[in-house]
């Protein structure tokens, strides 16, 4: 079996008053769940990751959580690093997000939150209500999507193709003379788009400067026939196929 270890978040308020008693079921749960996420930021991370058990304990409030040595290093070289750069520049933008939700909280309730584990014996990291920690990821970032809706508006002299989605609305992607000419008329009937595009990390509702790549013809009536030969066809492929949701986060596209 690993070696064990610990981390913990030693939470305090201004007035060194606060006991376990204090702290709402929510926040006990946000701070699980932004711990969980900071050490496996990804779904395929958390999906593989060990056992984590938790504890709240006086002192203060100490947030534990017991897990193998490998995670508390993680842990250690992260927040250590945080310290000594004082920024977050090196964190992908979830691990960043999460910081700047420990910020945001300390400020609301005025806590100081003191980052200790089993290999430090001293706080690698304190964030209180004068931490000024920055996120500076980009806001956006560059994928394929896959949009369904109603095209109401098509051509222009700059050629650009309006879509109407149950989900994010009205949306306008660019296009060439070609891709919108050839074919059939499409204003006013359902269509399935593959674009390519930039999406917000702070709003996923949020999609800019979308170029068309194919038009895809959306038929929303359901045919257990055709979808049952679709199923057979694909499982030849499926079964060779080890791990099918780690397969599956691999995918470039996203549909939406």
């Amino acid at each position: 079996m690993e070696e064990q270890g610990y981390i913990e978040l030693r939470v305090n308020n201004t007035d060194n008053t606060l006991t376990p008693k204090d702290i709402d079921i929510n926040e006990v749960k946000d701070f699980i769940s932004d711990i969980e996420s900071f050490l496996y930021p990804n779904r395929r991370e958390k999906l593989n990751r060990p056992q984590i058990s938790y504890d709240i304990e006086e002192g203060s409030a100490k947030h534990k959580f017991f897990m193998p040595i490998t995670a508390v290093i993680l842990f250690n070289g992260l927040t250590s690093e945080i310290k000594n750069r004082n920024n977050l520049d090196f964190l992908d933008f979830k691990r960043q997000a999460i910081i700047d939700k420990f910020q945001k909280t300390a400020n609301k309730n005025g806590y100081t939150i003191e980052f200790n584990n089993s290999m430090a014996k001293e706080s690698t990291l304190v964030i209180s209500d004068s931490t000024n920690f920055e996120m500076i990821t980009p806001v956006f970032y560059i994928s394929e999507f896959y949009l369904y809706g109603e095209i109401y508006q098509e051509g222009g002299k700059t050629p650009n193709v309006h879509i109407s989605t149950k989900k994010y609305g009205n949306l306008t992607i660019s296009a060439t003379k070609e891709q919108i000419v050839n074919g059939e008329k499409k204003t006013y009937k359902a269509y399935g788009v593959k674009v390519r595009g930039k999406k917000s990390f702070e709003d996923e509702n949020k999609l800019t400067e979308l170029e068309l790549i194919e038009f895809i013809k959306y038929k929303p009536v359901f045919n257990r026939s055709l979808l049952n030969k679709v199923i057979e066809k694909a499982s030849v492929n499926l079964s060779k196929i080890s791990n099918v949701d780690t397969w599956i986060d691999d995918l470039k596209a996203e549909g939406i």
